[in-house]
C-alpha cells in the first residue's frame, strides 16, 4: 500500500513539473508567435500601399487599424460598432444603426498594445458599453495617411478554396480601385491551386475598378503573352521592357477577365470571388461609416 501512494505521489509531482514546464514555454513561444504574425500582418499591409525591399515606408506613413463589431442588445438585434483612433488621442467605438445612423459614441481608454491583442480588445469594447450589449469581433481594416493624404486601404477578407478556406488582404487607392491583393493563408494544391500566390495571377487584379470588378468573370484561357510578362516584374525586367511599355500593356488588359490558372480553375475562382466580396463590403460599410463621421464630425485620426 506504501508503495502504490509512494508511486501516485511521485507521478503526480512530475505531471505538475511537466504541465508547468509545457505552461511556461507555451507562454513563451505564444508571445514569440504572435510578434510575428503582428510584424508579418505589418509588412504585407505596408507592401500592398507600396512599399517594402527596395522602397523604405516613409516617416510620415501613418496606418491605422478600425475594428468592426457586431453589437447585439438583449433581444438580439443587430448593429455595427467601429473601434477607431481619435484625432488627439485615445479610441472611440461608434455604435451605427444598420440603417446607417449614428446611435451613440463612446471614449474608450485604452492604449495601442493593449487594443492589438483580440482578447484584450474585446475585453475592452464589451466593458465600455452598457450591460444590456454585447459585442463581437468582426475584423479589422486599415486605413493609410500620407502625411494628411489619403493613401489607401488595406481589407483582410477570407473565401472558400478547393480544399479549406483561402484568406487574403486586399488594398485599394482612395478612388476604391484595387492596387493588389495577397494571399496570407491558403492549402491550395502545390503546383495547381497554390499557383494563387504566385505573381502572374495576383497582379490581374490590380487596377480593376469597381465598375470592372462587378461583372468579373474567370476565363478557361491562355494568359495573352504581352500580358504574362508585365504580369510577373522579373520576366518584363528580362524582357527589357519600359515602364511606358509596361505602362500601355496594362491599359491594354485592364478590362480583361481573369485568366484561370492551368488545373486549378476552382481556386482561381474562389480567389476572384474573394476579392469581389470583400470590396464590395467594404465599400458598402465604409459609406455607412463615412457619412455618419462626416454628419456628426467624429473627430478620427484618419
Amino acid at each position: 500500500m506504501k508503495e502504490i501512494v509512494k508511486i501516485t505521489f511521485s507521478l503526480t509531482i512530475v505531471c505538475v513539473m511537466a504541465a508547468f514546464i509545457l505552461g511556461a514555454v507555451y507562454a513563451k513561444t505564444e508571445h514569440i508567435r504572435k510578434e510575428n504574425e503582428e510584424k508579418i500582418e505589418h509588412e504585407t499591409i505596408e507592401g500592398l500601399l507600396g512599399f517594402g525591399p527596395g522602397k523604405k515606408a516613409p516617416d510620415n506613413l501613418k496606418i491605422y487599424p478600425v475594428y468592426r463589431y457586431v453589437i447585439n442588445d438583449a433581444k438580439g438585434n443587430p448593429r455595427l460598432g467601429y473601434l477607431m483612433p481619435m484625432k488627439e488621442k485615445g479610441y472611440l467605438l461608434a455604435e451605427i444603426e444598420l440603417s446607417g445612423k449614428l446611435r451613440t459614441v463612446i471614449p474608450v481608454e485604452a492604449d495601442a498594445s493593449k487594443l492589438s491583442e483580440r482578447a484584450s480588445r474585446d475585453s475592452v469594447v464589451n466593458s465600455a458599453l452598457p450591460k444590456d450589449l454585447k459585442a463581437v469581433y468582426a475584423q479589422a481594416l486599415f486605413i493609410a495617411n500620407l502625411g494628411d493624404k489619403r493613401l489607401g486601404y488595406v481589407i483582410p477578407g477570407v473565401t472558400q478554396g478547393f480544399k479549406t478556406f483561402i484568406k487574403l488582404m486586399v488594398s485599394l487607392d482612395p478612388n476604391l480601385t484595387v492596387t493588389g491583393i495577397a494571399i496570407t493563408e491558403s492549402e491550395e494544391d502545390p503546383g495547381l491551386g497554390a499557383e494563387i500566390e504566385q505573381s502572374y495571377f495576383k497582379n490581374q487584379f490590380a487596377g480593376k475598378t469597381q465598375e470592372v470588378l462587378k461583372n468579373l468573370k474567370v476565363v478557361k484561357e491562355p494568359l495573352p503573352s504581352d500580358y504574362f510578362a508585365v504580369l510577373d516584374p522579373p520576366k518584363a525586367a528580362r524582357q527589357g521592357l519600359a515602364n511606358d511599355q509596361i505602362r500601355e500593356i496594362k491599359e491594354k488588359h485592364i478590362k480583361d477577365d481573369i485568366y484561370a490558372l492551368t488545373g486549378a480553375t476552382i481556386s482561381s475562382r474562389a480567389v476572384t470571388n474573394g476579392v469581389k466580396d470583400t470590396v464590395r463590403k467594404f465599400v458598402y460599410r465604409l459609406e455607412i461609416l463615412g457619412d455618419a463621421i462626416k454628419k456628426d464630425n467624429i473627430q478620427v485620426a484618419f
